[in-house]
Formats: C-alpha cells, structure tokens, sequence
C-alpha cells in the first residue's frame, strides 16, 4: 500500500473539551459585601484591644529558649487554609448576629485584666474568641462555625502551651537521650550517659531543657493539622496522620539531632558541636516538615 493514501482521508476537527476555570479570589465582590467594611473595622478593633499582647508575640516567637519558633509561620498558614477553603465558605450567606455582641464584649473586659496581669494563656484564649464572637456578630454563627477550625489553629501561635510544656518537657528530654545514646551505639560510638548528660571520647552532651524535643514536637503537630485541613483525607488517614505519626516522628529526628551534635563534637571540635547545635534544629524541622508531607501524599493527598 502506498504510503501516502492515508493523507486523503477527512481530519476529524479536535475535540473541544471545556475544563473548568481556575478558582480566584473575586476582590470586587469581597469589598462589595456588606460585611467587608465591619471585617475591617473589627481587625483594627481587635488590634487595638490586644496590642500589648500582639506587640510581646516577636520576643516570643524568636527568643532564644522559646517553643514557638514556628508561630511566625501560624498566622499566614491560617489564612492559606480560609483561601482554600473559600470556593465553599463564600458560599454560606451573611446574617450579623447582634447577640453575639455580648459575648464578644465580655471576652474584652476578661482581655483587659489578662493583658494588665500578663497571664499570657489567658489572654491567647481571648484573642481566639474574641476573633470567633466578631465573626459571628458581623458575618454570622454560621460563618463563626465554617471558620472555627483555622481559627483555633491560631493557638499554635500563642503562649498557650505552659501547663503541657512543664508537664512534658522531662519525659521527653529523657526519651530523647535514649533515643540518641541507641544511635550513636548502633554507629559504632560508645556513649557513657550520666543523668542528662552524654559522656564520647572527645564531647560531653548535655541533653538539656531546650533539646528536649518539644519544641520540634509542637512545631510538627502545627504542620500536621494544617494537611490535615487542606489534605482532604478520609477520616482513617486523618486519624493517622494526627494521632500516630508526629510524637514518634519528632522523638526519631531529634534522637537523631542530637546524635549528629555529638558526633559533630566529637569529630571536630567543642566549638563546632555548639555551632551545629545552634543551627540543626532548623535543620530537623525541615526534615520533618519533608518527612510529614510525604506521609500525607501516601495516605492520599492529591492536591
């Protein structure tokens, strides 16, 4: 056969197939809504009413024996969650609910005297409430209901955690030290540990407070709830995912951070395992972050 018969035949025209427009945010329908300006004016408000509180988060944030050095993030991550979710949220209709005005005024008479007194715990429980009461007297409970979960999650940010860091901090700086004394073994070096503290040949690690690994533990659980609300995973594997992976997988990373200081320290130096110290534990958030999401993507995680 020729090879040129086939270029007689008709062409079939392409198919047209009509994919669906991607989601944007629609800003002209935003500030048009009749709750737009009141979403202003109770930001401005409730900056206000909490700025002292507001104005101390930096110092705790970046402090050099904080636990939230991840805070920063928390806020941003907040708002990424409404964006996502707001094709959905968009959808649910605006009815202010004026009752809700008491409520919200009675959680900034309780801020004043959390903020005058310092009782940073108290004063994280109203900042989240106040948020969630504002939203249902300007917007709805509705709304206030659609928004709760990433407005809770701004906890992660806050000086909210004291009473679990106190009553977690031992236990975990104790697994740690084991969890670190069993790899450095299983690597061929022969720890001597004594209390808190690892004795190597050229080093002396101290385990301390700050190595703990709780730091990286609330880290870890703040990214872990954030796939669990963008992830859309089938209740089994959110379950997983929150429940099952973030404690041994921070005990396992920070066993393993503090191996490499020791290792670090030992090899090369007292000055070069502070410094290794110094940094790492970015490092290990990283790693975890990483680690964190691969496990997402295996139990479902398609976006």
């Amino acid at each position: 056969m020729d090879a040129t018969t086939n270029l007689d035949l008709p062409v079939e025209p392409p198919v047209n197939i009509e994919t669906a427009p991607p989601f944007e945010f629609n800003w002209d329908r935003i500030r048009s809504s009749p709750a737009f300006m009141p979403s202003v004016l109770l930001a401005v408000a409730l900056l206000a009413a909490f700025w002292p509180f507001v104005n101390r988060l930096p110092g705790i944030w970046f402090g050099d024996d904080g636990y939230l050095s991840h805070g920063i993030l928390v806020p941003f991550i907040s708002g990424y969650v409404i964006y996502r979710w707001w094709p959905s949220l968009s959808k649910t209709k605006v009815n202010p609910s004026y009752v809700a005005l008491v409520p919200f005024l009675a959680v900034l008479w309780v801020t004043r005297a959390a903020i005058v007194n310092q009782v940073d715990q108290l004063t994280s429980l109203c900042m989240v409430f106040a948020i969630l009461f504002g939203v249902a007297f300007i917007a709805g409970w509705k709304w206030m209901l659609r928004v709760t979960l990433p407005t809770l999650y701004l906890a992660f940010a806050f000086p909210i955690w004291n009473m679990a860091i106190t009553y977690y901090t031992n236990p975990l700086q104790t697994a740690s030290t084991k969890v670190a004394i069993k790899m450095l073994e299983v690597t061929g070096f022969h720890p001597f540990p004594q209390g808190d503290t690892i004795y190597l040949n050229n080093f002396n690690l101290l385990v301390g407070v700050p190595c703990s690994g709780l730091k990286l533990v609330l880290a870890l659980y703040a990214f872990t709830i954030f796939f669990a609300m963008v992830a859309k995973l089938k209740l089994w594997a959110n379950f997983v995912l929150i429940a099952v992976i973030p404690l041994p997988l921070a005990l396992f990373i920070n066993g393993l951070r503090i191996m490499m200081i020791g290792v670090v320290g030992n090899q090369w130096g007292n000055d070069a395992g502070h410094k290794f110290h110094d940094y790492s534990g970015y490092i290990a958030l990283v790693i975890c972050f990483v680690i964190l999401f691969k496990f997402a993507r295996w139990l479902g995680w398609k976006d």
